[in-house]
């Protein structure tokens, strides 16, 4: 008899024990805990001619965002595509949109998934799929959009609401509609307190509107919830370092960087000490503190090796910025040449990629943002003002969130002030400002701009 998962969608297994072990995959995922590919393995173990959670495994090492794992991506898509031909339309989907994301066409990949949640708009698993490959695509009212096409299908008695409305509050609150993902957020929280997606989302508006205090005690007061996380916990502490930043708390976050954004003792670190995010965090963290004048030197070491060994990794250009932000602080100048040389030959790419948004993303933003972060480690202030200008409206197509981007602002403008350019400063504001961010003057990098 043919195997349900937990929302009633068919699966292409007979076997219990299959679907069992994928349903308790799926929902360790999209509930950001560690022990989903232990389930995925078990539902494999029990039936090797069950496809999804091939493809599941394969499409959370995809959400990684690393080219070290697209060897093992492309061996789950070819252990999957003899079953195909027993799948149903919405495994052929789960297939079609890995095949696409793992060639650097996330933007089809989306586009594949957003037209199967239009007959299975309660299909979670795919909800959060597809709204981590337009963030990292930079589509985020086309993010907002397909979850708000989708709420009216969902209600309290749904399994998972409360997660799917932590998917919807980050949606909108990407998108600038902050009073609804706050509520949305809030909701998934009162629903489960251990909901990190719906607690990060409600950091995020706190984040963008500058509500400073709220931030520090919302998360202040959840974080005892994150023990079961995987890395996104390392990212909410990161979240609270950014609020402690406005309120001049340099060295509370000294101490929490390597106690909770990256502890080394840590058996998340341990396991995967070169997991993107955790770098991402670190690199901007110790940016932010470094741009305000904080001695960082013993910090910025923490990566030195890893980003080295990261120099032809082309898989994420948000990612390559981080890379280059630790190669330059560490002098690290040759392997920082090394990864202009790979991303500028990577977007040069020519044929069938070509055309794919990864390719796209490096050519438009990526490549000149590395070129700045470089550049404004070697003190060429002018040069920093001359690459970004013309990028700052296309920051998005590198990936990340708002608030994750600002460190690229942060560069601009204090290039612009090193290099005797206050003229641009309120012009950069705007921008700003038109982000969505709110109490621009009043954050204290900005407003100690605005003072000199």
């Amino acid at each position: 008899m043919q195997q349900l998962d937990s929302r009633g969608h068919g699966l292409s297994t007979a076997n219990s024990a299959a679907a069992e072990a994928f349903n308790a995959g799926m929902s360790s995922f999209v509930n950001w805990r560690t022990d989903a590919m232990g389930h995925l393995d078990n539902a494999m173990a029990a039936d090797d001619g069950f496809a999804m959670p091939k493809l599941t495994k394969g499409w959370i090492l995809q959400t990684g965002r690393t080219a070290a794992f697209l060897p093992v991506i492309k061996g789950l898509l070819a252990d999957a595509a003899p079953l195909m031909g027993k799948a149903n339309a919405r495994e052929q989907a789960y297939f079609d949109s890995l095949a696409a994301a793992s060639e650097g066409r996330g933007v089809v990949a989306a586009t594949i998934l957003e037209t199967m949640l239009a007959s299975n708009p309660t299909d979670l698993l795919a909800q959060r799929l597809v709204q981590f490959e337009l963030f990292w695509n930079g589509r985020a009212k086309w993010m907002r959009d397909i979850v708000e096409r989708a709420a009216p299908s969902w209600s309290d008695d749904v399994v998972d609401f409360g997660c799917f409305n932590s998917v919807r509050a980050f949606s909108n609150e990407e998108a600038g509609d902050y009073e609804l993902a706050e509520r949305c957020g809030r909701l998934a929280v009162e629903i489960n307190p251990s909901d990190v997606w719906g607690t990060h989302a409600v950091a995020h508006v706190h984040a963008m509107q500058g509500r400073v205090g709220d931030g520090v005690a919302w998360l202040e007061g959840l974080s005892g919830n994150w023990g079961a996380a995987n890395q996104i916990g390392h990212h909410l502490w990161w979240h609270l370092c950014i609020m402690l930043l406005e309120q001049g708390d340099h060295d509370r976050i000294l101490d929490l960087l390597t106690a909770q954004v990256r502890n080394p003792n840590s058996p998340l670190v341990q396991a995967m000490p070169d997991a993107t995010i955790d770098l991402q965090n670190v690199a901007s963290l110790v940016m932010r503190l470094d741009l305000r004048g904080v001695d960082v030197t013993q910090q910025w070491g923490i990566l030195a090796g890893i980003c080295a060994g990261r120099v032809g990794d082309c898989a994420n250009p948000f990612s390559s910025a981080h890379d280059m932000m630790v190669l330059a602080a560490t002098g690290q100048f040759d392997l920082a040449e090394q990864l202009m040389d790979g991303i500028r030959a990577f977007a040069a790419t020519q044929g069938p990629g070509a055309a794919g948004s990864l390719v796209t993303a490096y050519r438009a933003a990526g490549v000149p943002l590395c070129e700045a972060v470089l550049a404004h480690r070697r003190g060429e202030y002018d040069r920093v003002i001359e690459l970004m200008s013309p990028i700052r409206h296309d920051l998005h197509l590198v990936g990340g969130s708002h608030a994750q981007r600002d460190v690229f602002f942060q560069i601009l403008l204090d290039a612009a002030h090193r290099g005797g350019r206050d003229d641009l400063i309120p012009q950069y504001f705007d921008d700003i400002r038109r982000l969505g961010f709110d109490l621009v003057e009043q954050r204290t990098f900005y407003r100690d701009l605005a003072a000199a």
